[in-house]
């Protein structure tokens, strides 16, 4: 979708503004106008914020499918395995009740997919109702028996199934290494994105070839011949079909605050839980990157990003610095600098698959 901004207008942006107000933000005096201006733009950032996204203003990709999520809630629609797949926060919150009680064991996506299908049919076995694989009325009923329990712990912190890497050797493990070549995700304007780009690729072809050279398989999620998945969804869906053991993320951070600088990481974390894995590995990154570069430790934070949220296998993301910051940029755009950020990376991704 083309980003919705300051002066936008139209039918698209009283729509945002409805969805909005619905879920409770407020526009002042405005109201509901189909102009987006400064009232629009601070709701959106709250509404960002509130969900774990990176605060812009901007209502792009992410946001928009984070806002439609948002509308739903559960119970106010049948649930089944279809496809196209439902999705919403309903999907969300049962996720996160399924994997709170032991069925579900991955991060809540808000997709219902085969593994949610798998862990309702499980749940419905074990609480002796009819298991036919719909969230109806007699188990959204048994669920919410059991919303005292579940709310009631502290925290509901699951890895990702699967293998982490730990029960092979080094070489047997597949990395898969990721980064966006799309305007709406570099949430600033046109003037970066060349720069962007070239920095992104080039640090992920250091990777690649350090990693390589230590016999691990190594696949990147965007082709640079054929510029295939180069929007969010498609590159998440790659990823997801590729097999490999490991997401390493790579973005660059932006600021209207031209003096924002440093270097931070995130791993998923979602209503009341979090990927064990990708905190460890999103932690180990950090503490390499800021060591070796000498750089303000802005830490490892959990987020709701769809590239940590969506993909099903453990992931971070890492943002080694700011476009946005002058003096950083400049850094950022030289080899050697390229080099140093990649060194910290395979570093820590080598000692975590080591174990």
């Amino acid at each position: 979708m083309e980003a919705i901004k300051i002066n936008s207008s139209g039918e698209k942006v009283t729509d945002i503004q409805r969805r909005l107000k619905l879920l409770g933000y407020d526009f002042g005096r405005t109201d509901i106008d189909g102009v987006f201006g400064r009232e629009s733009e601070s709701a959106v950032m709250k509404f960002q914020q509130d969900r774990g996204l990176v605060v812009t203003g901007v209502m792009d990709q992410e946001t928009w499918q984070e806002l439609a999520d948002a509308g739903y809630k559960v119970g106010e629609r049948m649930l089944y395995l279809k496809y196209p797949p439902f999705r919403g926060d309903d999907i969300r919150t049962l996720q996160f009740w399924l994997k709170t009680l032991g069925f579900y064991h991955y991060n809540e996506n808000g997709i219902f997919c085969e593994k949610t299908h798998k862990a309702l049919l499980e749940f419905q076995n074990n609480m002796n109702i009819d298991d036919d694989g719909i969230v109806g009325e007699e188990t959204i009923r048994n669920l919410k028996n059991l919303e005292r329990i579940i709310m009631s712990r502290e925290t509901s912190n699951f890895p990702l199934a699967g293998n982490t890497g730990k029960a092979k050797k080094l070489q047997e493990n597949r990395i898969i290494l990721d980064y966006s070549e799309n305007i709406e995700d570099l949430r600033s304007s046109r003037e970066h994105l060349g720069e962007k780009i070239y920095i992104l690729s080039s640090i992920v072809n250091f990777c690649r070839d350090m990693l390589t050279g230590n016999g691990i398989e190594t696949m990147v999620s965007i082709s640079g011949d054929e510029k295939q998945n180069v929007f969010l969804y498609d590159r998440v869906e790659y990823i997801n079909k590729s097999d490999s053991d490991l997401l390493i993320s790579i973005d660059l951070n932006y600021s209207v605050d031209r003096n924002a600088t440093g270097s931070s990481c995130f791993y998923f974390k979602g209503l009341k839980s979090y990927s064990i894995e990708g905190h460890r590995i999103a932690g180990m990154i950090q503490d390499e990157l800021v060591g070796g570069l000498d750089v303000l430790d802005c830490r490892a934070n959990g987020a709701n990003y769809a590239i940590l949220k969506a993909t099903s296998i453990v992931s971070a993301l890492v943002k080694p610095g700011f476009i946005s910051n002058t003096a950083e940029r400049e850094r950022l755009k030289k080899s050697s600098y390229q080099k140093k950020i990649s060194k910290g990376i395979v570093k820590a991704i080598l000692e975590y698959l080591a174990g």
